[in-house]
């Protein structure tokens, strides 16, 4: 067994035990709603030639505020933007470095972004920026949990903050090269504005790595299962992404209810690794390198060794503008790009079907924020509708 899951797997049993009502639910069937996205959109930001500030290249997060602006980070650019709701460049902040008004690595915080606050974590330099509807920087402060980074954070409607952490006691001095790990995560919450922390569940095994040396891993399957979570009023909605099942961890740390839903075996087969592979092949190939082969080859001597038993459950939480739960499905080879569609009770009331490579920032109840690229490798940020049919 993978080093440090033993003992979270023997906490998460405990826990299910000790709150018999939340495991409950049996798993639910497809609904028979299916979404798309509308054919035209309603708002298009993006060009291949024009002014600086809309020429997109690694939009990474985003949102749609009340009154139908959008505001976005992008990562390459090293900025937060806003655009009105016509897709008029209001303001950008921000540019490479370590000063004031600089970033590392520049993320707009998932359900942080409204018409009076934009939040923003620079995981690099740890640091938490909060500006307002104007793009005026109103606050700016050190967060960290445990001494280290905090590896992402989700805003409730409310204000309530939650946060996904390292665990004390779990690093690589422990583990032999070549080893694979399983680092251990905490779920946390917090008051914007403060570092004052409240630990909500401790030594959840995220995704494996292997250890190559001091300081240095690598991804431990080609597949990996990652924490997941998403934040309201109510509490934060937890998953590992070992089965089709979702948590909600209230504020004080019970769980309040689970979901459960029906979906494929998520058993790896020969014929997955298959394509897979000759899926990598064919990026290798196309990229016109007289040396693509042995590179190629390189790569997949240690993909290989690392192809896991059962793929990913889904790989992204989202709480939409009304209040749904959207869970991404994790696109194996050959399949949809699909998000489900959960309501307040916890029942699976729509599934939104989306084109290929196309990146869900945003929804609501008619409409979805999307990032999409198109033939020329133009980047663009879109309002689409969402329809039935």
């Amino acid at each position: 067994m993978t080093r440090w899951i033993q003992a979270a797997t023997l906490s998460a049993l405990a826990l299910a035990a000790a709150h018999p009502s939340a495991r409950g639910q049996s798993p639910q069937p497809r609904p028979a709603t299916e979404l798309h996205l509308s054919a035209e959109p309603i708002l298009s930001i993006g060009m291949l030639e024009g002014p600086n500030e809309y020429l997109l290249a690694g939009i990474n997060a985003g949102a749609r505020l009340a009154d139908g602006s959008v505001v976005v980070s992008d990562r390459q650019h090293f900025r937060v933007q806003r655009f009105s709701a016509r897709g008029e460049h209001l303001w950008s902040r921000g540019r490479e470095g370590e000063g004031p008004g600089e970033f590392e690595y520049v993320r707009i915080a998932e359900g942080c972004a409204s018409e009076e606050s934009i939040v923003v974590y620079d995981i690099w330099t740890t640091r938490v920026y909060v500006f307002d509807g104007e793009g005026n920087l109103v606050n700016e402060y050190r967060f960290l949990y445990n001494g280290l980074p905090l590896r992402d954070f989700a805003c409730a409607p409310g204000g309530g903050l939650g946060f996904l952490g390292s665990s004390v006691g779990m690093g690589e001095e422990s583990v032999e090269p070549g080893e694979l790990y399983r680092e251990l995560l905490s779920l946390g919450s917090a008051e914007l504005g403060s570092t004052a922390t409240v630990t909500l569940r401790e030594n959840i095994p995220s995704s494996e790595q292997r250890l190559l040396g001091p300081g240095s891993s690598m991804p431990g399957s080609i597949w990996a299962h990652e924490v997941v979570f998403a934040a309201t009023d109510e509490g934060v909605w937890l998953g590992t992404s070992e089965d089709y099942e979702v948590e909600l961890v209230g504020w004080t740390g019970e769980t309040l209810r689970r979901i459960r839903w029906e979906g494929a075996d998520l058993a790896v087969t020969q014929g997955d690794v298959d394509r897979y592979r000759d899926a990598l092949e064919e990026r290798y190939r196309d990229d016109d390198d007289p040396d693509w082969r042995a590179r190629f080859e390189s790569t997949w001597e240690w993909e290989s060794e690392i192809v896991p038993e059962k793929f990913p459950a889904y790989d992204r939480l989202l709480v939409g503008d009304d209040g749904v739960l959207w869970v991404h499905d994790y696109i194996r080879p050959g399949e949809r790009n699909e998000w489900f569609g959960f309501d307040g009770e916890g029942r699976w009331v729509r599934t939104l079907v989306l084109p290929p490579r196309v990146h869900l920032l945003d929804v609501g109840d008619d409409w979805a924020l999307v990032r999409t690229r198109d033939d020329l490798g133009v980047q663009r940020v879109e309002v689409r509708g969402v329809v039935e049919g």
